[in-house]
């Protein structure tokens, strides 16, 4: 009869394991990768493209539409607004009215409701892009058709007859000189008109622009100005100085600066005196004492495409992504700049 050897293979793999330990050949487990931090995220509301606070509300605009935040609470709550305003691009609270720019035109919303206007009323039909009101009281809004301004009860509206580069009005800023800058969404056509009292002066890819899409204007706290740039794998955060009664490019930052390779979507500068450059695919670019820092989602982001920025009266930062919010504290600010 033959005897049983199912024990057999279990007291050679023993054997081994006794041998390896003996040999020094089984180490310790080495750590887990490091979690990310865990920021406060929303999620909805999912793509954000503007934020506008209101009253302890922040009103919250993209691709859905748009919809109210509690900054305190996070309670996420609809706009009390029938018309349709998909592909929120842009948004500006004037006194109680909030103007909203969507995809079919510009809409007023009041506590009265709200009010989608017409071409009847001297407004395009289709998509706003950016809305801003002048030091003179102006209200603008750029547009595929050009920059429409409202002034005396009357929409009028200006044009590549009238100087700017592209019709496509893709983003506007007035400066602290009083001049107007109209940045277009049209390359290689297009780039940076700027109106100072009736004179033009441009800017593209000629003179200076990496790339002729402009996506945002920013306002720095020296009076100058920042142009976020770029398609695809080009793109730059490009600072204006006026100099000499004009405008000059004063720093071109880009991939070889430390930020994210490609198109660059945003600028921001903290109360702290620290830039956060965001890109469109590859991060946010944090500026600390020893140089830019990028986050990503495997830092904890909601998306590696930040387009706006919030402070609340806390101090907290909301990043507003292509998929919701990322809230960062004072001190996960501290301790994402190393301070």
């Amino acid at each position: 009869m033959q005897k049983n050897n199912n024990l057999t293979p279990i007291i050679v793999l023993a054997l081994v394991a006794l041998t390896l330990l003996a040999t020094g050949y089984i180490s310790k487990q080495p750590k887990t990768d490091q979690e990310p931090p865990i920021y406060t995220i929303l999620n909805p509301p999912d793509d954000v493209t503007c934020m506008v606070e209101q009253n302890n509300v922040l009103w919250v605009g993209g691709k859905a539409g748009v919809i109210g935040i509690d900054i305190e609470t996070h309670e996420v709550f609809e706009i009390d607004c029938d018309e349709r305003m998909t592909y929120t691009r842009h948004m500006l609270l004037d006194g109680d009215t909030l103007w909203i720019g969507h995809d079919r035109g510009l809409t007023r919303y009041t506590q009265s409701g709200c009010e989608t206007l017409t071409a009847g009323d001297g407004m395009v039909e289709d998509r706003v892009n950016f809305l801003m009101k002048t030091s003179d009281g102006t209200l603008w809004a750029g547009t595929w058709h050009g920059a429409y301004y409202y002034r005396e009860g009357e929409w009028s509206r200006i044009t590549k007859d009238d100087g700017l580069l592209d019709n496509f009005v893709n983003t506007m800023i007035e400066d602290s000189h009083g001049g107007i800058w109209y940045g277009s969404y049209v390359a290689p056509q297009g780039g940076i008109s700027i109106n100072m009292n009736g004179e033009w002066q441009y800017f593209n890819t000629d003179n200076g622009l990496v790339h002729n899409n402009i996506v945002q204007f920013f306002e720095d706290e020296d009076g100058s100005i920042w142009a976020s740039t770029g398609l695809m794998s080009v793109g730059a955060a490009i600072r204006f100085e006026y100099r000499d009664d004009k405008w000059v490019i004063a720093e071109v930052l880009d991939n070889t600066d430390g930020l994210p390779l490609g198109k660059i979507r945003s600028v921001f500068r903290d109360s702290d005196g620290f830039l956060w450059i965001g890109s469109e695919n590859e991060g946010l670019a944090v500026e600390t004492p020893n140089g830019f820092k990028i986050l990503k989602m495997a830092d904890g982001l909601s998306n590696d495409e930040v387009k706006v920025y919030y402070v609340d009266p806390a101090g907290n930062l909301w990043l507003g992504t292509r998929n919701g919010i990322t809230i960062l504290s004072e001190s996960d600010i501290a301790e994402i700049r190393g301070s």
